[in-house]
Parts: C-alpha cells; sequence; structure tokens
C-alpha cells in the first residue's frame, strides 16, 4: 500500500512517524527508548519523523537502517493512527516488515529480537498498543 508524500512533515494530523515492526523466525525486532528521547524507558519499534516530501514507507526503510543497520522489505501497511501525546500529536503509520539482506551481524543500537509472545509483557507507548495487540492476535 503506498501513501503518497505530503510537502512537509508535520500536517493537522501531527508530526508523520514511519515505523518499521520487523519480523524473522516468530521475533519482531524491538529497542528501549532511551533516557534522553521522548518517552524514555518505554519499548518500541525502529522508526522516526519523516523528512519533507519524504513517504512514510522511505522514511520506515531510512530510519530502521539508520537505527538498526537492517535493510528491510516493507511487506504491508499494518496499522495507521494519529494520537495526542502531551509533548505534541503524532501520526503514526506502522509498516510490517522483514529483513531484506539478513547477514546475522550485530544489530546497531539498543535493538533486539523479542518473540511475538513475549511483546505483552513489555512496556510500549499507548499510540502502540493496538500494534501489539494485533501481533499478539492477528487473527483478529
Amino acid at each position: 500500500m503506498s501513501i503518497a508524500a505530503q510537502d512537509d512533515s508535520n500536517s493537522d494530523r501531527g508530526v508523520r512517524i514511519g515505523i518499521a515492526v520487523v519480523e524473522r523466525d516468530g521475533c519482531i525486532l524491538v529497542g528501549i527508548r532511551g533516557p534522553d528521547q521522548v518517552l524514555p524507558g518505554l519499548h518500541e519499534f525502529p522508526g522516526g519523523k519523516c523528512h519533507p516530501g519524504e513517504t512514510p514507507e522511505d522514511c520506515t526503510a531510512r530510519e530502521c537502517l539508520e537505527e538498526t543497520g537492517l535493510s528491510i522489505e516493507i511487506v504491508d501497511l499494518l496499522y495507521q493512527t494519529s494520537h495526542d501525546y502531551p509533548h505534541g500529536r503524532v501520526e503514526l503509520h506502522f509498516f510490517h516488515c522483514r529483513v531484506r539482506d539478513d547477514r546475522g551481524g550485530p544489530l546497531l543500537g539498543n535493538f533486539t529480537w523479542v518473540q511475538t509472545s513475549q511483546l505483552d509483557a513489555l512496556q510500549f507507548p499507548e499510540a502502540n498498543r493496538p500494534v501489539v495487540e494485533k501481533l499478539l492476535r492477528p487473527e483478529a
């Protein structure tokens, strides 16, 4: 599914964020937000803010490579929502992804592979909960 680029990374729906939900061998790639980040200490999927003119898909692939060192292939749009946090509104685009070229090397940053069944035990930002639920209950 393609989402057209916008002229600006900010809109009425908030700052556009592309997020990679990367799946491999029954595991999902998860990190922990650093102490200097918004929502510190919470778990997260790789992703970040879209640059002006950048599609959420391109942003997701770029951010995943920058944050983890993994080149990914976007399979499809998993979930999209806007959410109001105390720090501002965000427009989140979660994409189901798989690793394009898995050489088995170490991941960059603080990311690790977590069994999908263990996601419910982790603390994610509020807007990520529907995605975690989809991953835990794919038939729903």
